[in-house]
Order: structure tokens, then C-alpha cells, then sequence
């Protein structure tokens, strides 16, 4: 493996901040320097930019923690205040290290967030960090060891205790300080620390400031007096993160998530007051989002955990075979959590498979037309059979492509569900099609649908003429089951 002087830099940089001895930082600082006169250390600074808006306590907090858990040479702090009632503005004025930019009104969270890049020092990387955040130690470390571990990185991310897109660690604990002391055992070495993800939330994301230089050029945007790296279609915010993962992506760049980097989140500070509206908000940003790239890249980006729960490989070298791969956000979570087992992806929609490639290895094509000539110990169909005449011909084939005693991972919609899909199957349907193909069903669950108020009434209508052994037949919106390929 290429040894790899960025990361010796930054690492030798941390040991430097937490040197328990005068002696120790003299010697760290001599390293330092060597490396530096090498000419080959690309590190930038981080700029770190927060949008604040009122919420006064909570941007004190977030900024105290950066201060106490990084090294003041190694980053500059841009609060673009939109326009806060509270005292948030008086505090952040008497701040010395701060660059303060003061909105009269709200200009929404993309524009502020280009108010602040703009002021960051022109090579500085770019670091979007909500206000309602604790940036614990070691968190920004590992986030610049992951987006300094190969020049294709343009962004890395954190996980959290309050955040979307599989971001969110399972664990649940009561106390911001239950959270920090958490943060001490998260925030190291891991052999395996990173998940390569279609797109990054942006509460807390690190940018390669080159990248966003290619970025704006392609766009032609680089001359602008404000360029707009954050879309501001997307006001006063969301999705706006989403379409900047896609612009990385489309620009060749991979974003990572960083396991060993938690950052807590409170969340909930400047949206979701109001479910009503904050939920209009969400549509109508995600509408826009797909009108922008003619597909609505969202439902194409879920991971399907109980597929992946399902893989259980005994040796390193088992291999897995999603077919309709979409993203490849399941594909890569499978390798995230078993680094050794190779992962492949075939896909027919061409606009995923070109932001997919970034994410895991894919092949475009119809699986029904393709020539899969290496057989695999997993092959995942994860919402790809559907109700027609080729299900059938789809099954067999990708049979074909499993090893003797190999296990298809299937997931379908429940046709039979109280909120119906048209394209799905019921129970006795997808029974019957795997009898057919000669595949032995083995391990079974099912999603249970989410109901609203009406749906929940029709249920119940239903189940006083059903035997209530049957309630699984209405009330699971997807079926998920391996199957065994007889050898």
C-alpha cells in the first residue's frame, strides 16, 4: 500500500495537539515541519461554517467544543447569522476568531452556507456544521483522515445519534454527556472505518475545497461574486445536501462516511417546529431535486437492512450479486460491514449506474439480456420482481448466477397489504413462483406498513372478518425471504 504523507501529516498534527508533555510537542512539531519541506503534503485548513439562527446557547456550545477539541492553526470558524432575534448576534461580534456575516433577514440555509464559503480562506476545505451540534475529540480528525485517504474523496461525513440517511448509530442514550463518553470510545482507530453513500447529510460535512473548485468550473460558476456551490432552489433548506452529493458524484468524486467520527446532534432546532409545514417543505424540495436530474434519486438510495442482515458469510472471499443495484447504497452497506466479501451491482438506468459507479463496482445492463459469467455465493433482489410474465425468466436467471446452494435475498411488495401495490405479489403468489423455479424458500420476515388513520381503520374493518392469524396477509407492505439454490 502507497504510503501516504497526507495522512501521516494530519495524524502527526493530532499527536501534536494532544501531547501530554512540552518535550513530546517539540518532537511532533520537528516531524511536522520535516514532512511539510517535502513539498508533497496537499492538507488544507478547515473552514468551518455554521448558519445560526437564534438558538444562542446551542451555537456557543458548538462553537466551544470546536475550540476545545481541535488545534486553533489547523481551522477558521464562519457563523453567517440569518437574521436572529436573540442575543446570538451580540454574542458572536465580541468572538475574536470568528468571521461574522450578518443577514438583516432569513436567506435560507443554501445561501447563508455560500455566504460563508465564500468567506473562507480561498484554498480552505469546507466544513457545513449545524449549530445544534457538540463536535466531540477526534470527531473533525477523522473526518479529514477519511477525506485525505484518497484524492478521489470529495466528502466525508459523520455518524450521529440524530440523523437521516443510515447516519444515525443504533445505540440509545439519554444524556448529552451519555453521548460525549460514547464519543470517546467511537472516536478512534478503525481498521475498517468508512461507508462509501450516494449522498452525505449536511450537518456535518467536510468538503475537498479542490473539489468544489472542479465543481464550479464545470458548472461555470467560478466567476460568480457569490458562487453558488449550495442550490439555492432549495430554500430555506433540504435536499440541498442531496444535490450537492450528486454534483460530487457526477464529478467523479466518492463521499464516505466516517464510523470513528460522531458528532452529536440535537436536531430539530431550526426545522420541524411546525410537522405540517416542515413536511410540505420536504416534498416540494424533494420534487424540485428530481425535476433538476429528471429522476427522483431518492427512493434509489435506501438501504434494505433486512437483506443485509440476512448475509451471514462464513469465509472472507464470499461474494454478493445485487441485481437492479439502484445506488448501491445496500451493496455498500453489506461491504461497510463485511470489508472482505466482494460486492457486484447490475443496473439498467443509466443515470444511477453513472453516480452508482462512484459508490460500488456495477455493470449497466438488463440482468434479462446480460451475460453474468462469474456465479456468487448471495444474489440480492431487492424490489425487482414484479407482477408480470418475466418474473419467472428474471428468477431462473439469477439462479443461474448463484453458486450450488447459493441464497437469493428477495424483498417484494405485498400486493394483498391494506395500502395495495398494484405490481406486488401476494404470500401464496411468491410461494408459488419460487416452487416453480425449483428454489427452496428458507428465512422469512416482513416489513409491517406504516399506517395512517385511515388505513388503520380499514385494518381493523378487515381483521373482524379474518381469522386473526391471517393480520401479517394486510398489514406487511414488504416480504422479505432468501431462498436456496438446490445444488
Amino acid at each position: 500500500m502507497e504510503y501516504n504523507k497526507n495522512q501521516t501529516y494530519l495524524y502527526l498534527e493530532n499527536k501534536f495537539f494532544h501531547a501530554g508533555t512540552e518535550g513530546q510537542a517539540a518532537e511532533y512539531k520537528a516531524e511536522l515541519e520535516k514532512l511539510k519541506q517535502t513539498g508533497e503534503v496537499t492538507v488544507a485548513k478547515t473552514a468551518i461554517v455554521i448558519i445560526s439562527y437564534n438558538n444562542k446557547e446551542l451555537t456557543k456550545a458548538c462553537i466551544e467544543s470546536i475550540r476545545k477539541n481541535n488545534l486553533a492553526d489547523t481551522y477558521q470558524i464562519i457563523v453567517v447569522d440569518n437574521g436572529s432575534s436573540d442575543e446570538s448576534v451580540s454574542w458572536l461580534a465580541k468572538q475574536e476568531d470568528i468571521i461574522l456575516i450578518k443577514n438583516e433577514e432569513n436567506k435560507g440555509f443554501p445561501y447563508a452556507c455560500n455566504q460563508g464559503i465564500a468567506a473562507a480562506e480561498k484554498d480552505a476545505d469546507i466544513f457545513l456544521l449545524n449549530n445544534d451540534t457538540i463536535v466531540p475529540r477526534d470527531a473533525l480528525f477523522w473526518l479529514r483522515m477519511g477525506l485525505y485517504s484518497d484524492e478521489n474523496v470529495g466528502a466525508t461525513g459523520s455518524v450521529s445519534n440524530n440523523v437521516v440517511n443510515y447516519q444515525q448509530v443504533p445505540q440509545q442514550l439519554e444524556t448529552v454527556e451519555a453521548w460525549l463518553a460514547f464519543a470517546e470510545q467511537n472516536n478512534v482507530y478503525m481498521e475498517y472505518p468508512y461507508e462509501k453513500k450516494g449522498w452525505l447529510v449536511g450537518f456535518a460535512m467536510l468538503m475537498k475545497r479542490t473539489a468544489l473548485d472542479k465543481i464550479m468550473q464545470a458548472e461555470g460558476k467560478d466567476k460568480e461574486p457569490l458562487p453558488e456551490v449550495l442550490d439555492n432552489r432549495f430554500f430555506p433548506g433540504n435536499y440541498e445536501d442531496n444535490d450537492l452529493s450528486i454534483r460530487l458524484l457526477q464529478n467523479g468524486y466518492q463521499l464516505l462516511l466516517c464510523k470513528n467520527s460522531f458528532i452529536f446532534h440535537y436536531g430539530g432546532s431550526s426545522f420541524g417546529k411546525k410537522q405540517e409545514k416542515y413536511t410540505k417543505l420536504l416534498l416540494e424540495n424533494q420534487k424540485k431535486l428530481a425535476d433538476k436530474y429528471g429522476i427522483d434519486f431518492i427512493p434509489y438510495s435506501y438501504v434494505e437492512s433486512a437483506l443485509v442482515d440476512m448475509i451471514k458469510p462464513r469465509e472472507a472471499e464470499a461474494s454478493v450479486l445485487e441485481i437492479g443495484c439502484k445506488l448501491g447504497a445496500t451493496l455498500a452497506r453489506i461491504q461497510s460491514k463485511y470489508p472482505k466479501v466482494k460486492v457486484q451491482g447490475i443496473e439498467k438506468k443509466e443515470k444511477l449506474v453513472k453516480l452508482a459507479k462512484q459508490v460500488v463496482p456495477v455493470q449497466m445492463g438488463d440482468i434479462l439480456e446480460t451475460e453474468i459469467k462469474e456465479t456468487y455465493d448471495y444474489i440480492i433482489l431487492d424490489d425487482v420482481l414484479k407482477h408480470n410474465d418475466a418474473s419467472e425468466k428474471l428468477l431462473i436467471k439469477a439462479a443461474r448466477c448463484a453458486k450450488p446452494y447459493g441464497k437469493l435475498l428477495v424483498s417484494v411488495y405485498n400486493r394483498q397489504c391494506v395500502r395495495r401495490s398494484g405490481d406486488g405479489f401476494t404470500l401464496e403468489e411468491i410461494v408459488g413462483l419460487f416452487n416453480r423455479c425449483g428454489l427452496e424458500l428458507k428465512e422469512f420476515n416482513y416489513r409491517p406498513v406504516m399506517c395512517n388513520q385511515r388505513e388503520l381503520e380499514e385494518l381493523r374493518r378487515m381483521m373482524q372478518q379474518t381469522d386473526p392469524s391471517e393480520r401479517v396477509l394486510y398489514e406487511a407492505e414488504k416480504f422479505v425471504f432468501s431462498a436456496e439454490v438446490r445444488g
